[in-house]
């Protein structure tokens, strides 16, 4: 039994060794060294005597791990006139990082009995390097760009502006000289001068009386216009803003500017002061005050308004 195991033994070696005599696989680069981002090829080549059947392993995405199968090409197989198959796969390979990289062997494998036996090719190499973009000379002046030039400008080109120039100047001056001080003077309606203070007072007044809002029981909106309206007349008359200011604060401000008397000061502070305790204390006046209220607002306008002196009518030629 012992000898029939090593008869069979010493056969499989020698059939392997006529067949690593026969069978070779290469595998190597196109170029030992390349540049960064550089492309070169590496070719797997498997010679196979007449009739053997071998598969050729394929490399993935990378080779040695760092470096990058970009392509593969269709498997090349040849047949030499002796019957002799050799077995070509092109790859294109590039690499991003500087270093040299061993690249492990690719292997054939043939089918022998129930086994597989697989022959390898040597180790290759790639080596990686940098792009020498530095200065041989690196004590020489490093200078500036030179900045682009301004082409000179020629009188040609300035000529058109300056006429335009002139041409703007001149008629500015005929406008200026023969168009009268306002040419739209006469399409434009003038403002009319501002009212007197005691018309627009005196208007409003009449208005609010005629509303009768204190006999329809609207009491506090009776007092809240008739104040608004002395308040404003106020404002307007003697350029103190009442409407602004509390009752007291109003009076003070006439008597501090003296133009009214103590009976007219009277009378505002009586009427505003009415009006406040209607507006916030809900305080209910007898009918008479109401009209008393109206009326003395009426008066003091009448008393304080401003007189304007009428310029009168030229007299006519000699009676005859």
């Amino acid at each position: 039994m012992r000898r029939v195991l090593f008869t069979a033994a010493t056969l499989l070696v020698l059939s392997s060794g006529s067949f690593a005599q026969e069978i070779k696989v290469t595998a190597s680069p196109d170029t030992s060294t390349i540049l960064i981002g550089d492309q070169t090829g590496f070719s797997v080549t498997a010679q196979l005597p007449a009739g053997t059947v071998a598969g050729l392993n394929i490399a993935g995405d990378t080779l040695a791990g760092r470096i990058v199968i970009l392509g593969r090409s269709p498997r090349d197989t040849a047949i030499a006139p002796d019957g002799n198959i050799t077995i070509t796969d092109r790859y294109l390979i590039t690499a991003f990082d500087s270093g040299t990289y061993e690249i492990p062997p690719f292997y054939a494998e043939i089918p022998s009995g129930d086994s597989l036996i697989r022959f390898y090719s040597d180790y290759s190499f790639l080596k990686v390097i940098r792009p020498d973009i530095a200065l041989q000379d690196t004590t020489d002046v490093i200078f500036d760009v030179v900045p682009p030039r301004t082409a000179p400008v020629a009188f040609s080109e300035i000529l058109p502006w300056i006429i335009i120039a002139l041409v703007a100047a001149v008629i500015l001056w005929l406008l200026a000289r023969f168009l009268p001080r306002n040419p739209l003077g006469r399409f434009v309606r003038p403002v009319p001068p501002p009212e007197p203070a005691h018309v627009i007072a005196l208007r409003e007044l009449t208005a609010l009386r005629d509303e009768e809002l204190w006999q329809k029981g609207e009491v506090k909106e009776y007092y809240s216009r008739l104040s608004d309206i002395l308040r404003r007349y106020i404002d307007n008359r003697y350029g103190i803003s009442s409407p602004e200011l509390t009752t007291d604060e109003t009076v003070r401000m006439l008597q501090k500017a003296a133009v009214t008397t103590g009976s007219q000061m009277s009378l505002v502070k009586e009427i505003l002061s009415v009006s406040d305790m209607v507006k916030f204390a809900k305080y209910l006046p007898d009918s008479t005050l109401h009209e008393k209220c109206h009326d003395d607002s009426v008066r003091f306008v009448e008393e304080t308004k401003l007189e304007v002196a009428e310029e009168s009518p030229e007299k006519g030629g000699k009676d005859a």
